[in-house]
């Protein structure tokens, strides 16, 4: 069996900017960070994890979160980094990548972490 194969899912990668913005009234510009509106990498096939790294509720006001994370494997030479925004073209469901890991040339693997409600409706 192949590993590509193994990638059974799809999903778009978008590339965290960083622009220097200006709040106005002679403050000096900030980094400021976003998503571009088209996505980097689209419709990449890759694995999701079923197993997660944990799962965590955050309790904050006015309502609380589900924080999981997810192992995503990804084919070798894969342009993600950390913090990009991943979305599973399958589900919809937004992720965001935390620190990549190249396996011998073979994949490349990133966890990636998911907040209740986070949807594509969101970007």
């Amino acid at each position: 069996m192949a590993l590509e194969d193994f990638f059974d899912h799809t999903c778009d990668i978008y590339h965290i900017l960083e622009e220097a913005v200006s709040p106005g009234y002679g403050l000096p510009a900030s980094p400021a960070f976003s998503y571009p509106e088209a996505p980097d990498i689209a419709a990449l096939k890759c694995h999701f994890g079923i197993k997660t790294d944990g799962t965590e509720l955050q309790q904050t006001r006015p309502v609380n979160y589900m924080v999981s994370a997810t192992k995503l494997t990804l084919p070798a030479g894969t342009d993600v980094r950390l913090n990009d925004r991943i979305v599973d073209c399958g589900t919809g469901y937004v992720y965001t990548a935390r620190v990549p890991h190249s396996i011998r040339g073979h994949h490349v693997y990133v966890w990636v972490e998911m907040r209740d409600m986070d949807r594509q409706k969101d970007l």
